[in-house]
């Protein structure tokens, strides 16, 4: 390369801001640029620079995140307001008990129940212990066997009550004294009275013991479904003793429950087919393959 070669190089390099190679830098202190954001000391470390630009975007994300939590807060106190209105509108608007009817009852009239009832008129409808209700009135009233408390919004609390129906009796023993206590369908205690009662089935078992009472229902139960008529009383001492009187006059023993579908069934088959109806006595069933009758004495 010629003088003059050389000579304009330099020129076109130190108009370009190009220092020489073998030039030393005056200031030691000045960094040498680099494309983008990275700065280099001619120890040859490297910096980097705040680019502008990645600022802007963090601080607009940012700014995103808080407006986006300042909706989703707004939305929840609206929502809230919303609700509390609603809730308010409810108890002091909507549902307030303008209407109180009873059915089901013979009886009892509809004043007597409602009055015992006492539900207060302009009362918030979901404000009315309806679960009270139904436990007290067959407690209060001797012939409510079941109530129901109902509420039919918008404003009427409907009372349904089912009558304690005269069903069955006890014998009670005071001495040389016999007095008989009424039941009801659900072994409800109804009266106590003196004169023997009339088409109501006798029992005879303990009904505050869980076990004897439950199994006077299953018998009860049997004789129902099977159908079988003219029972006029049923002994449970326990659930291995049990017996049934047909028509006052022919003893059934049937023993514990096991196969009682089948004692029963042959029981009233002797009775129906091989007795007459002045015949009395015992049938022993408490074995289910075997069916014996025992006159009584005349």
């Amino acid at each position: 390369m010629g003088k003059n070669e050389r000579r304009n190089s330099t020129q076109n390099m130190k108009k370009a801001g190009i220092t020489h190679p073998s030039k030393t830098v005056s200031d030691p202190n000045k960094f040498i640029q680099y494309p983008g954001n990275v700065q280099s000391t001619p120890g040859g470390k490297k910096t980097l620079k705040p680019n502008p630009a990645n600022d802007s975007h963090r601080k607009s994300r940012k700014t995103v995140r808080k407006q986006r939590n300042r909706h989703i807060l707004a939305t929840a106190v609206l929502v809230a307001i919303l609700l509390a209105i609603l809730v308010f509108i409810s108890l002091k608007v909507l549902f307030i008990v303008r209407h109180v009817e009873m059915q089901g009852s013979d009886r009892y009239t509809q004043e007597e129940i409602i009055n015992y009832c006492a539900v207060p008129l302009e009362e918030n409808i979901f404000k009315i212990d309806t679960a009270t209700l139904e436990q007290n009135l067959p407690l209060e009233f001797t012939y409510v066997e079941s109530a129901r408390v109902q509420r039919k919004l918008p404003d009427k609390i409907l009372i349904t009550i089912t009558d304690s129906i005269p069903t069955y009796y006890g014998i009670n023993y005071e001495g040389e004294l016999e007095t008989y206590t009424i039941y009801s369908q659900g072994f409800k205690q109804l009266t106590v009275q003196a004169a023997a009662p009339e088409g109501l089935m006798g029992i005879d078992a303990d009904l505050s013991d869980r076990s004897v009472k439950e199994t006077l229902e299953g018998v009860i139960s049997r004789l129902s479904q099977s159908g079988y008529t003219g029972v006029t009383m049923i002994k449970v001492d326990s659930a291995g003793d049990i017996s049934v009187v047909y028509d006052n006059r022919i003893q059934i023993n049937l023993g514990t429950v096991l196969d009682i579908d089948y004692k029963l069934k042959m029981s009233f088959y002797v009775i129906n087919h091989e007795l007459g109806r002045e015949d009395r006595g015992v049938i022993d069933s408490t074995q289910a393959g075997s069916c014996v009758f025992q006159p009584l004495n005349k």
